[in-house]
């Protein structure tokens, strides 16, 4: 207990938060090699352009790279997570400790040097009197409250401690070194969930999906090393929000393919809670879609491809913009009809790439985003569309969704984003937009 004692009075939580500092800045480092430089300048180019065995090789690799890259991001965020929490936790206890030998020191308590708490020396005359004995009976008392403050305060400590390297015991470099083809990014997934159990962390605050506003207010409030926490850590929940900036959802989103594909591949259905074929089609969907960003992700400026929202199950969500609807001049919604499946990925950012070259020499020198917006059930040939139900389903997403582009708390474009339909006629796609004010056209 002395050495515990001795420790936590000088403890110093500088020495642990600047180092989750550095591991936080590598995150930062990794993220922005990955999808800043790599997919942009590196494979990105190469996709299209660079055919056969040789470039299967390369390519694979390459996606290797990117995603030790992704790895090292999560991994090194989960590091700062834990220092950060073990300094916070740990400051605390030497805080407590502290207010409990203050107390000490006015009641005029003795404390050792181990930690234990004494009582005041007595005069031999004090011994035999009456009103002195009542006294030091509540002296005792006085001592006992603040020995379990003391004792309190150490086993925090302690606890802090031994959680945070049990925590951190989990990430080590193994995850990038055992010779495997698939799970690296899984398991860096997994180690975020079993990070904050060792830890016995709540869930963070995440606004639901529900107001785009109330979502871009909050996104506002964090410090850039929180929002780089948040998408590492929590990119399903980011990537999801209306409201959050297109470079913020598209870096979350592009974890979440990556490390969904890599569960996928690297594991089975069995135990999963889902059938063997939806299994395989989410890893279909999955392919489909990190397909088509790769081939685009030699795009840059005003054509690049943002990718707002996934969801793998069954025929597969994904909405993709080409070009930054938050600083475009003027912004359309393609919602794609019948048949539309998340394998039909790459012939949807074609024909939003062709929309977007058609509005820029309609409009000479403006900015255009178009978004292919798959974030609905499209309907399958046959009954389902004859009756209103999927766009009637989708229609409070699509409302939610165009409402967020011109949320007061980003950037937003200067004109409303118009919203077209495609394929079948409105039974297929999800026009009910008119309570968000959106002009409606049709393709």
């Amino acid at each position: 207990m002395s050495g515990d004692f001795a420790l936590l009075r000088c403890f110093d939580p500088a020495g642990l938060r600047e180092s989750a500092g550095r591991w936080r800045r590598l995150s930062a480092a990794a993220a922005e090699e990955s999808n800043g430089q790599h997919r942009h300048r590196v494979s990105g180019p190469l996709w299209g352009h660079w055919q056969g065995k040789d470039a299967d090789s390369a390519f694979f690799t390459m996606g290797s790279t990117e995603q030790k890259l992704e790895v090292v991001r999560v991994e090194a965020e989960s590091v700062a997570l834990v220092l950060d929490t073990v300094a916070d936790r740990m400051d605390q206890a030497r805080t407590n400790l502290s207010n409990a030998l203050l107390r000490a020191d006015e009641w005029h308590l003795p404390v050792a040097d181990d930690g234990t708490v004494g009582l005041p020396p007595q005069a031999e005359p004090d011994r035999h009197d009456p009103d002195a004995r009542e006294e030091r009976q509540g002296q005792a008392v006085l001592r006992d409250q603040v020995q379990d403050r003391i004792n309190s305060a150490l086993t925090a400590a302690r606890e802090a401690s031994d959680q945070g390297a049990h925590a951190l015991g989990r990430l080590s470099a193994g995850v990038l070194t055992r010779i495997r083809v698939d799970g690296a990014a899984s398991e860096s997934a997994k180690d975020v969930q079993d990070v904050a159990g060792d830890l016995g962390l709540a869930a963070p605050y995440i606004p639901e999906n529900k107001d785009p506003q109330q979502s871009a207010a909050w996104w506002k409030s964090l410090t850039p090393e929180q929002q780089q926490s948040y998408i590492t850590l929590y990119p399903e929940e980011i990537g999801r929000l209306d409201g959050l900036p297109a470079t913020v959802r598209d870096q979350a989103n592009r974890l979440v393919v990556e490390q969904q594909l890599d569960t996928l591949k690297a594991g089975n259905a069995k135990g999963s809670g889902i059938t063997y074929e939806e299994w395989n089609q989410r890893q279909t969907n999955l392919r489909a879609l990190k397909e088509a960003l790769d081939k685009g992700d030699a795009a840059d400026g005003q054509q690049q491809l943002f990718l707002l929202q996934v969801d793998a199950s069954g025929d597969g969500k994904a909405v993709v913009s080409t070009g930054n609807p938050d600083t475009a001049d003027h912004t359309a919604v393609l919602v794609p009809g019948t048949g539309t499946t998340m394998t039909s990925t790459s012939g949807q950012i074609d024909r939003i790439g062709r929309l977007q070259d058609s509005a820029e020499r309609a409009a000479p020198g403006s900015k255009v985003a178009v978004i292919s917006w798959l974030g609905y059930d499209a309907p399958e040939f046959g009954t389902s569309v004859l009756t209103p139900g999927r766009a009637e389903d989708g229609a409070e997403d699509l409302r939610r969704f165009t409402g967020s582009a011109s949320s007061p708390e980003r950037p937003s474009a200067p004109t409303p984003p118009s919203v077209l339909s495609a394929g079948r006629p409105s039974p297929s796609t999800p026009m009910g937009t008119a309570a968000t004010g959106i002009p409606t056209a049709r393709a």
